[in-house]
């Protein structure tokens, strides 16, 4: 039977040697990769470090220890136990290091979280994110992130949620593991906002990013996918991949507390398309069981709404009818519990000079291309309409060319995806610098892959081609011998010159229609209203 913790008086099992201060220190480091598939074997190691560390008198051990037994304690199922971890850290030695401030802020963030108080949960992230320092480790920080975007996103801050979202990534790449836990919150997320194309798209690249890593799917990643399966209309599929989630629930790291009673669920609404009544109920039943506490509040209610469809399946209607009811009730309270978590966590956010300024800087950064440092599709939609707007009042005329690199994906193919990273950051240094020359007004971007926007705003047509030609002539010219032996890369490109009677689209548009002419009469080259420039 397990025994209950207080966080206080679990038996320490002893080290089977006497570790060495420098052993302790990388025994500690080794849990990173125990605690989310084995907590309780986690907290057994903590706790057995810990005793050596307080042997050792090593304040810095002891307090590191004592946090990997409050997340071993949380991911285990014991909130409770964790908090009473968390504040014996705080109240026995303070001052903690940055490392361990942030750390205790996302460990109380986490327990807040199963307590399914996720506005308290938000100011304890946040109070993490204002801890953070250059010696706090990439990768808590990147933790760190993404539990402010998966707390925004579930009290339906979607914007803010994926600006956090983008940042955690930014800080993620290279870390093959928080990478892909990142891209696997966000797709979770579309889905929950019923977003399915978007829910597609990062379950694509959350499958690249499983290749490029050499990492399988975890179990979060799986259900996400089966998911994805059920709006595909593909319920086979989704019970094949739900019940592999099922089974390395307890092996992965997993987003949330009620992990596998939500994999349950996920393969239950697979076995009722599939014509499994029977089974489905069965599977619900075992869900059901898990969800007893306050935490499940969620799943118990989407559980209620899946058993009524299955009744509903097995002919039992009367079932179904009362069952349907305890959804609809349990469904409205969790929306009154929802309105009011939103209206807490926009005073978290928005109330405080702290957060008003983190908001601004990461609305900006969501409008920044994190490969190029360009402006991207969003500051383009939002910026160039104003840019028409301004035309028609002040001097200049405002010119958008739309450039695509010639056979950018020879690149790719032959010289590797680095490369073409770096011909993309030099290519957009270029940009920035043709950008410049006009003066106020003009901007450049990336709008995706290989395709980039210059807009210019000159005296005259003629000034905004010029511009652009030697934009097209730097690409050329430069040197890529280092990086591209046997290959020079360049670009066409399609220019309008903004009327009148334009709008953002219909000035795209013409451009994109110029770019087509350049790529069909050879490449490296610009066209604008029949008059073509380059040297083909």
């Amino acid at each position: 039977m397990k025994q209950p913790r207080d966080g206080l008086t679990v038996t320490p099992s002893p080290p089977a040697v006497l570790l060495t201060p420098a052993q302790l220190t990388q025994e500690l480091a080794a849990l990173d990769d125990v605690v989310g598939f084995d907590p309780a074997g986690a907290l057994r190691q903590a706790t057995a470090l810990r005793a050596r560390a307080e042997e050792l008198a090593d304040h810095d051990a002891t307090v590191s220890a004592i946090l990997w037994q409050a997340e071993a304690s949380q991911r285990d199922g014991e909130p409770a136990a964790a908090s009473v971890l968390i504040n014996q850290v705080r109240d026995a030695f303070a001052p903690l290091s940055a490392e361990h401030t942030v750390r205790a802020a996302w460990l109380m963030s986490r327990v807040y979280t199963d307590l399914g108080d996720r506005p308290a949960a938000l100011e304890h992230a946040m109070d993490s994110v204002a801890a953070f320092g250059e010696d706090v480790s990439r990768r808590l920080r990147t933790r760190v992130l993404i539990k402010v975007g998966d707390l925004l996103d579930e009290l339906g801050a979607r914007e803010d949620s994926l600006i956090w979202y983008g940042r955690a990534e930014e800080l993620a790449v290279g870390d093959g593991r928080m990478h892909m836990l990142v891209v696997n919150n966000r797709a979770y997320g579309a889905l929950e906002a019923g977003e399915a194309q978007v829910a597609l798209h990062e379950a694509q690249a959350l499958m690249t990013l499983s290749t490029r890593y050499q990492r399988p799917l975890n179990a979060d990643a799986l259900d996400t996918i089966a998911r994805i399966h059920l709006l595909r209309r593909n319920p086979g599929a989704a019970a094949e991949t739900a019940q592999q989630a099922v089974d390395a629930a307890q092996q992965l790291e997993t987003k949330v507390a009620d992990a596998l009673p939500e994999y349950l669920l996920t393969l239950a609404v697979s076995q009722r398309q599939l014509g499994l009544p029977e089974v489905a109920s069965a599977t619900l039943k075992r869900a059901g069981q898990m969800c007893g506490t306050e935490a499940y509040a969620r799943t118990r209610a989407r559980i209620l709404e899946e058993e009524a469809e299955v009744q509903a399946a097995l002919g039992d209607f009367k079932a179904a009818f009362q069952t349907h009811k305890a959804f609809y009730a349990a469904d409205q309270e969790l929306l009154y519990q929802q309105r009011e978590a939103q209206a807490k966590a926009r005073q978290t956010i928005y109330e405080t000079i702290t957060a008003r300024e983190e908001a601004a800087r990461y609305r900006e950064e969501a409008r920044r291309d994190p490969l190029t440092g360009l402006r991207n599709r969003l500051y383009v939609e939002e910026r160039l309409p104003g840019l028409l707007d301004d035309q028609l009042t002040a001097p200049g005329q405002v010119s958008v060319a739309l450039l695509d690199l010639d056979h950018f994906k020879l690149v790719n193919d032959t010289f590797s995806h680095e490369v073409g990273d770096e011909v993309l950051r030099i290519v957009a240094t270029l940009l920035e610098e043709a950008a410049e020359a006009p003066g106020a007004g003009s901007f450049a971007a990336r709008l995706g892959g290989e395709e980039l926007l210059l807009i210019v705003v000159t005296a005259d047509v003629a000034q905004a081609l010029a511009i652009v030609d030697g934009l097209r002539r730097s690409v050329e010219n430069y040197p890529w011998t280092k990086i591209t032996p046997g290959r020079i890369v360049t670009l066409s490109g399609g220019m309008a010159t903004a009327g009148p009677e334009d709008t953002r689209s219909s000035l795209l548009a013409r451009a994109d229609a110029q770019l087509y002419a350049a790529k069909s009469a050879g490449r490296n080259r610009i066209c604008t209203d029949g008059k073509t420039s380059g040297a083909g």
